[in-house]
């Protein structure tokens, strides 16, 4: 949908002046019950909430006044949508008969345009982040007020960037090339064609270097709390492009400065602190609100995985761990133990969980930045191989597994680390499905998976481009083989 997403603005409603930072679709001036761009970013509290109201949009949705926790998660990439779709299409989860088709065809590894309801919500929501965040790119470099000063200009144009690099890291390993949009204006994004995914890329690496050098070093801006982007985030996700670009020794050396700074990050020796809130393992989490009736204390994603029971007890038959994920943890790994459950025969995934008090939605850690630099070394410099069997080692320690031998083969290593990625991020942001691409293994794995036979094809490892943007813009082009089927 982006050339509906014509913004004028982020808004706020002046009824209470409650900022709502969704893009209004529309091809008319702002509403009269509205405050124009400029007005947004006349000062610094109103430019703070604009930021803020991207945030909220990300893990709470936009208020349709039915946001239930399927609602959310069916709906928004940064939610839940990324890891249920990610786990479906990989080995992660299968999806019981009772749910809608999209599900049933991602798990089966046979999308086709018409059944692709969902896979297209990563596409509408993320597109919805980057214009909210080139909305508040222009509306902070128009701003000429000195109501706004030039700290909160530079810590918002950090997050703004981020947040767009962060939206389009997702786009382009779930779709491939993906439209280029830089600009709130909708003449000059509503006919955009697909860039090919090196370009992307290097405008990631450009809105994370630019945020690195503009954004806070500490947690202050969220109040203490791990909910807005520092430069840790920036230098965090910086590590993760590097390494899926094959830039390995700039991937040791952002994951090193993340890992470095002991001061704010350790590993969580206790597994079960690991997604706390503000836990010191956390780079950044997503704040749930706390008003939802449905969602309480938890997250959108714990309520639909956790599988929640419905008042009188009885369970809905949700997404269920698969034997494979279950079949790949070693005996007495504390990670099995103490991030899964259990109904009956069926295991969940318990890292999220409806509980007393309010969780947050990880959205990137510490843990990730060890596999990271111990993938980059093996891959860049295995003579090192010793600091990497560590970063490994660190986490196995905290499952409550043997250490790894420094006698282990290169292959072994990185197997090794494969296998560590596999069963300490299962189920997060859908890192196994990426991890399973960029390696060239998806196509083997995946095409030997009883449930996902017969296998139609490595196209399916790109998702569809939704039908109604091709319908809309000319200049986009299918993915391969989904016009066929």
């Amino acid at each position: 949908m982006l050339n509906k997403f014509l913004l004028t603005g982020i808004y706020a409603i002046i009824g209470g002046f409650t900022l709502t930072g969704c893009s209004k679709l529309l091809e008319i001036g702002p509403p009269i019950n509205s405050i124009t761009t400029e007005e947004i970013f006349e000062n610094n509290k109103q430019a703070e909430w604009a930021i803020a109201a991207i945030y909220s949009k990300m893990i709470n949705g936009v208020n349709t006044g039915m946001n239930t926790p399927q609602a959310i998660t069916e709906s928004v990439f940064s939610s839940g949508l990324s890891t249920i779709l990610g786990g479906l299409s990989a080995d992660e989860l299968t999806a019981p008969t009772n749910l809608q088709n999209t599900d049933l065809h991602a798990s089966n590894n046979k999308l086709t345009v018409v059944n692709s309801a969902k896979t297209a919500m990563i596409w509408e929501s993320a597109y919805r982040t980057i214009f909210d965040c080139n909305a508040a790119l222009e509306g902070i470099r128009s701003s000429t007020s000195t109501l706004l000063t030039d700290s909160v200009r530079n810590e918002l144009t950090g997050e703004a960037l981020a947040l767009r690099a962060f939206s389009y890291f997702y786009l382009v390993n779930f779709y491939g090339d993906v439209p280029l949009v830089l600009t709130a204006d909708f003449k000059s994004s509503q006919s955009l064609p697909r860039a090919p995914v090196a370009k992307v890329y290097e405008q990631i690496k450009t809105d994370l270097l630019t945020a690195k050098s503009l954004l806070a070093d500490d947690y202050s801006v969220g109040r203490n709390e791990r909910v807005r982007i520092n430069r840790w985030f920036a230098e965090a996700m910086l590590a993760r492009v590097y390494l899926y670009t094959g830039e390995y020794q700039p991937a040791i050396n952002s994951a090193t400065s993340v890992i470095g700074n002991t001061a704010l990050f350790s590993v969580e020796q206790n597994l079960n602190n690991t997604f706390l809130p503000n836990n010191r393992e956390t780079i950044l989490q997503l704040k749930p609100a706390s008003d939802n009736s449905w969602v309480q204390n938890g997250t959108p994603e714990g309520y639909i995985l956790f599988n929640t029971p419905f008042p009188g007890g009885s369970y809905y038959r949700s997404y269920e761990i698969s034997n494979e994920l279950i079949a790949a943890f070693e005996a007495n790994d504390q990670r099995k133990v103490l991030w899964t459950t259990t109904v009956g025969p069926v295991f969940l995934s318990a890292k999220y969980t409806k509980a007393e008090k309010m969780q947050y939605y990880n959205v990137i850690r510490l843990s990730e930045l060890h596999l990271i630099r111990a993938e980059a070394i093996m891959r860049f410099m295995p003579a090192d191989k010793s600091n990497a069997i560590e970063d490994l080692n660190i986490l196995r320690r905290r499952a409550g597994l043997d250490e790894l031998d420094d006698q282990l083969t290169d292959e072994q290593v990185i197997d090794a680390i494969a296998q560590e990625r596999r069963v300490e991020l299962f189920l997060e942001w859908g890192h196994r499905w990426f991890d399973l691409k960029r390696t060239g293994k998806a196509g083997g794995v995946l095409s030997t998976i009883p449930y996902k036979q017969p296998w139609w094809g490595d196209y399916q490892l790109l998702y569809p481009i939704p039908a109604s943007e091709i319908n809309e813009n000319s200049h986009l082009i299918q993915n391969p083989e989904y016009n066929v089927r």
